[in-house]
């Protein structure tokens, strides 16, 4: 019986890693780190956030106003594309299109967390790098 749930919790641990050694999955946790977006023209603006998961639903709170959109939803994890679907209420004082909604391309060995999103309309690319606390 010992052995039966050894090999079963064993294959469930390697199914959900990569061949490079990625998590494809995230845990549910708070994670710290930083959001970095660069513009079209290069410039680039930074900020301390906090994200938090829980099950499918996620919110993240920024250290500075805006950079990024403190924001709250739901999302879901489709191989290595992590999509947000942001659900919070937003008022009209700041620019929409830098709410995190959308797919992100993502990497996660299991404590930290980059997300990464080429954002092709407005030309610039958003790239957050967290880690689980």
């Amino acid at each position: 019986m010992r052995t039966t749930i050894l090999l079963a919790t064993l294959a469930l641990l390697f199914s959900a890693c990569s061949d490079d050694g990625s998590v494809s999955s995230i845990m549910d946790g708070t994670y710290v780190g930083t959001f970095m977006i660069t513009l079209e023209d290069g410039q680039i603006q930074t900020g301390d956030v906090a994200f938090t998961f829980n099950g499918s639903s996620y919110s993240c709170l920024p250290q500075q106003r805006y950079l990024p959109p403190s924001g709250a939803g739901s999302f879901q994890t489709m191989g290595q594309v992590l999509r947000l679907k942001d659900t919070s209420m937003h008022t009209a004082e700041f620019d929409w299109t830098l709410i995190l909604n959308g797919d992100f391309s993502f990497t996660f060995n299991g404590l930290h967390l980059v997300l990464q999103q080429n954002d092709t309309e407005y030309h610039r690319v958003r790239t957050i790098n967290l880690t689980r606390k």
